[in-house]
């Protein structure tokens, strides 16, 4: 008990989208300032322990230099390259030692890998990404008291965080996989630079987030449609660029692009949508999976994803005014 995690993916907020878009970089130097407040925010809030993901590029050491700590702090071993497959790894470890809450800094992207490491983590997800749907925008100050709050039971987890959706995806082949925010079916054929930035080939979204405000692929679903991350459901889009019924949204940070819309409608938890290849399937964003001619993939909605911390209401829990 009093265990807070934090990861960190040190490759976000550095993707294409720098070149394509107007996405501003999050620097190594933010990355450790914002490490740094994370860890000071958790021991004010009674963590005994904090384990930090480590990287090659040393953010959590850089963080915690002559950092007067009342803590224990361990650093997990770096891994031999920063990837996705770290982020998991460092999840799954975290789980594996019963760690009370984590604080994740990334975008979509990273809290999908945290996700798929430690399915229903009790999670603070900060915002440090390209799009940043899934996260929010807190400051890493009072997200590592809220963490550390949850994780020495000074406040109830059941009280103060939502389950987060999942969309399920089963390939024909028998693997499996899953996204937080929307699948995606392109015309693509190769997964390339990864990350999607253009509208040209989507052909269907399915997203669990539609909500206004949102900058990313959801977006195109949120100006259709409204869904609530904390209500249950998700909304299926199907995109036709030669469609007569057309609108405007920000795929990426400062890019705007016209989708043509066949269709949407809302899905319960529990509805799947079956994507037919070829194409290839993008997640929380990234191009991820080639999907070939004749095969297949179904996406399901879930209830069964990361517990999400709400900060200010295990703020206000632990102040006595909840």
């Amino acid at each position: 008990m009093g265990t807070v995690a934090i990861i960190v993916n040190p490759a976000a907020g550095k993707d294409i989208r720098r070149l394509v878009a107007e996405a501003s970089p999050v620097s190594d130097a933010s990355k450790v300032g914002t490490l740094r407040r994370a860890v000071i925010g958790a021991m004010e809030g009674g963590a005994t322990r904090v384990i930090m993901s480590g990287d090659r590029r040393g953010l959590a050491e850089r963080a915690i230099d002559r950092l007067e700590a009342s803590a224990e702090i361990e650093i997990m071993d770096a891994p031999a390259a920063d990837s996705a497959h770290s982020t998991r790894e460092a999840a799954a470890l975290c789980r594996s030692r019963r760690v009370g809450a984590v604080v994740v800094l990334g975008g979509d992207g990273t809290h999908r890998d945290v996700a798929k490491g430690w399915r229903d983590a009790p999670i603070v997800a900060l915002s440090t990404g390209t799009n940043n749907v899934f996260p929010r925008p807190h400051e890493a100050t009072v997200a590592g008291e809220a963490a550390a709050l949850v994780a020495t039971e000074k406040v109830p987890l059941a009280a103060v965080t939502h389950r987060a959706k999942t969309i399920d995806v089963q390939l024909d082949d028998g693997e499996n996989d899953l996204g937080l925010v929307d699948v995606v079916l392109t015309n693509d054929r190769f997964t390339a630079a990864r990350a999607v930035w253009s509208p040209d080939g989507v052909r269907e979204i399915v997203a669990t987030i539609a909500e206004p405000g949102s900058v990313g692929l959801s977006a195109i679903a949120a100006a259709v449609a409204h869904q609530d991350r904390r209500a249950p459901g998700a909304v299926h889009v199907r995109c036709d660029p030669n469609a007569a019924s057309r609108v405007r949204a920000p795929i990426a940070p400062g890019l705007y692009a016209s989708i043509g819309l066949m269709s949407h409608h809302h899905l319960e938890a529990g509805d799947s949508v079956t994507f037919e290849g070829p194409g290839v399937l993008s997640f929380d964003g990234e191009r991820d999976r080639t999907l070939g001619a004749d095969r297949t993939a179904t996406a399901t909605i879930r209830i069964d994803g990361p517990r999400v911390i709400d900060v200010g209401r295990a703020l206000a829990w632990a102040s006595g005014r909840e």
